[in-house]
Formats: C-alpha cells, structure tokens, sequence
C-alpha cells in the first residue's frame, strides 16, 4: 500500500504546506503545462485517499448557475471528528477544467442565519444489541440540543422506533426534555433475525411527519442491522429497496445521516445520495452528534469562472488538509435528484413579480432543461426579510409563477414545471449583513426527475 509522506515530498519539491482545495470539471486526463504543477498533480493523485473519507469531508448544498459562466458553488466542509480545518480562501482553492487553472474569483465563509430551522428525526433501530446506543442518545441528546441553540439552529427532533416492523412515531418537538423522555423508555429487545426495517422506517420519517414549511428535513438514522426489502418474505415486510427510497427521499427533500457499521455499505451510499453524510457506529457518540451541527453550519460560497459552454453534469472535488496530511476526492452530481440550481438576483423590481422579456439567467435555465428532455423540476420562491411576512411569502409565490411562465414562453412545457413560495422562511445566511440578504433573495430550482 502506497503511504503518502508529505513532509520528504515537501522538501523534495518545495510545495507549499497549506491546505488545497480543487474543483475539476469531470474531463479527460489534465496535462499541465508546467513541470512543477504536473509534479505537485500527481503526487497529490497517489496520496493515501481512503483513509481520509473517514475524517474529513465536502457537501455541496447547491450550485449557482445564474451568471453562467461564473459558477458558485454552496459547500459544507468539516472534520468528522471534530478537530479544526484549514481556513478556506482564494489563495487555496483551485479550480481546473481541461488540465486548465481557472480563476477563483471568491471564496466567503458563510454566516450562518441566525433561526434556520431543522426538523430532526431520529429512526432508531430498537432491537436487543442496540441498547448501548440508545443509550448515547439519550445521554448526549440535551448536550447536542444546547449546540444547536449556539449554531443559530431552531430545531424540533422527532423519533420513529423501529424492528422488524415500524413500533412507534413520535412527531417532532420543540421540547428536547420531551424527547429525553420518549428516548429513555425505549428498552432493546428482539431481533433474532439479521435484517431489520429500516428502508421502511425512513420512509415513515419522510412521508409521515409533521415537518414545518419552513424546516429542512433530516433524518438521523441508527443501526446495526442490514435492512429488508421488496421481494423478501417472512418478517418485516417492505415495497422498498435502496433505489426507490432513495428516489423518496431525494423527492421529499430528505437528508439522511446514517450512524452504522462501515461493513453496511448501503447505507453510506444512501447517506451520499441524500447529501446526507455516514458515521462509524464505533465513532464517540458525542462527536457525532456535534459533528452533525458542526456540519449543517460550516457552509462556504466559491465561485469562479468557467470555461465550458454548457453547465457540467458533474464536478469532482478534491481537497487536501495539511493538518491531517490527507487528500480526498469525490465526484458531486449536478443533475441528480434533489440537487438545488440557485438563481440570484432576477430582475423584479421591488415587491413586484413582474419579469423583463429577456432574462440571461433564465435563458440560461431553459437552455439547460432543452439539452435535457427529461428533466422535470420544482421552482422554490425565496426572500430576505425586509417587509412583513405574508407579503414576503406572497411575493415569493408569484416570482415562483412568474418564472415557470417565462419558461413555458420559452418552448419548456408546464408538466415539467411545480412552483412553491416560502418567502423569508428559509434562509440559507444571516439576515443581518448585505451578502447574507442577497443570498436569501433567491430562486431554487430542485430537480425532480432527469
């Protein structure tokens, strides 16, 4: 096995000991033009990846194709195990497409909004050799509660309970004491049989809760069982297997972080394709309960210019910690259910719906959804909170409208096209500061089905 020596590799070629960020644009091989870059590629191409993946990760929360070519990518990056990152800035982040650098014309950590709400569900496995880890849930739930509350997080958490059969649903409180108590009368029992039911309890979580409008939806799911699917028979009967309930999820806008055993590798590919995240069972529950707010806080906007014609599919991502001396990679979907295309800044005048004939960042929408004729998507209303509420949540559904319309003028069909306003509800950034604002005043489009 291949381990990467950073300190010798730094001395050999004189690389600069500092965190690398790089995007590439998912192309043929890169060839660089200079010896140095093509150097200091491939050492970073050969470093020890795998263990990385389990400390250190990216989630891209959304992409900003509005000023295409000038792409903004909305990132979360964090340390899994709590420990502290890099410092993310223009000076570390690189961007390539066709082996080409590119310009990065912005890197900006986010501040958070100061009352983004969550609604956080607990599906928790109940049988007999889960009895240790409902305990660290009920000994860590108060402690994970009050880092919330710090992060700017109005949370509610739920519980849905779970063996062979779905046992019992606890809808979502405000009160996390009212959970201590659902929490610390469960008492593991059963489980003879290996699988347990989890694909249908998540699909409790998704479909059956009482979320807020205005709540992001998260689903903590804890396990040491593989699970039952369509076609089984005997006990814990279930129409799902990993591919619907991942459609399900990815179409109620359902993140799902996944506590198991990295043996169960189908939960970590349901956790990924959720925009979700996978933790060691074996990991410190503290740690994992802090990393998860840890996570859903930690958002950085980069932006840069690109130099392809149309918008990718995809986008690779590499990142190299200096502190951990590890690189990871991943490749992000762009078109994959779920995922949320940003547009900023359309051109209403204030407190109206009312759209010019020519919009570039429409034009550019359209184009989009032409090259792909499948394609079927919901457009989100956003606003700052400047003016009352229910004018915000009224404006926020007319520029919804006014948007599907302009499609439909420009040859889009209305079937490929639902509409939602949420007004000020959903904030991705603090009100408080002119950037933040600017970021909350937004047009989401979420891809349905591709």
């Amino acid at each position: 096995m291949f381990i990467f020596n950073f300190n010798c590799i730094k001395k050999q070629f004189n690389l600069p000991f500092k965190l690398f960020i790089v995007l590439l644009i998912l192309i043929p091989a890169l060839s660089f033009a200079q010896d140095d870059e093509q150097l200091r590629q491939q050492i970073l191409s050969n470093a020890k990846v795998e263990a990385a993946k389990k400390e250190v990760d990216l989630t891209i929360q959304s992409v900003d194709i509005s000023k295409f070519p000038v792409i903004k990518v909305l990132m979360e990056a964090y340390n899994k195990l709590g420990e502290p990152m890099d410092s993310l800035s223009p000076d570390n982040v690189f961007i390539y497409e066709n082996g080409e650098r590119k310009q990065v014309l912005d890197v900006t950590k986010i501040e958070t909004a100061e009352k983004i709400a969550y609604d956080f569900i607990f599906v928790v496995d109940k049988t007999g050799s889960m009895q240790p880890f409902i305990d660290a849930v009920r000994n860590n739930i108060v402690h994970f509660a009050q880092n919330l509350v710090k992060r700017g997080i109005n949370y509610r958490l739920g519980l849905v309970l779970f063996s062979d059969d779905v046992e019992k649903v606890y809808q979502p409180s405000l009160d996390v004491y009212e959970f201590l108590n659902w929490i610390s009368s469960v008492k593991a029992y059963g489980g003879g049989d290996e699988k347990e039911n989890a694909l249908e309890a998540m699909a409790v979580a998704a479909t059956k809760i009482n979320n807020r409008k205005e709540a992001n939806k998260v689903i903590i799911l804890i396990t040491d069982a593989p699970f039952h699917q369509a076609g089984e028979t005997g006990e814990g009967i279930t129409k799902y297997s990993k591919q619907p309930i991942v459609e399900l999820l990815q179409k109620n806008q359902t993140r799902v972080f996944t506590i198991s055993p990295e043996k169960l590798t189908q939960y970590v590919e349901i956790a990924k394709a959720t925009r979700g995240n996978w933790y060691d069972l074996d990991y410190p529950f503290s740690t994992v309960l802090n990393n998860f707010s840890n996570q859903l806080t930690s958002l950085y906007s980069v932006t840069y210019q690109s130099g392809k014609s149309n918008v990718p599919d995809s986008i690779e991502i590499g990142f190299y910690d200096t502190k951990l001396q590890k690189l990871i990679k991943k490749t992000i979907p762009i078109v994959e259910l779920g995922r949320k295309l940003i547009l900023e800044h359309l051109l209403f005048d204030v407190a109206s719906s009312q759209l010019p004939d020519n919009i570039g960042e429409l034009n550019i929408l359209a184009d989009f959804m032409h090259s792909r004729e499948e394609l079927r998507i919901l457009i989100e209303g956003h606003t700052d909170s400047v003016g009352s509420e229910e004018m915000n949540q009224l404006l926020s559904e007319r520029r919804a409208i006014a948007v599907k319309n302009y499609l439909e003028r420009s040859g889009i069909s209305a079937n490929r096209i639902e509409t939602i306003g949420f007004g000020e509800l959903k904030p991705i950034a603090s009100n408080k500061s002119l950037f933040g604002r600017m970021l909350n005043r937004r047009t989401e489009i979420v891809i349905l089905s591709k």
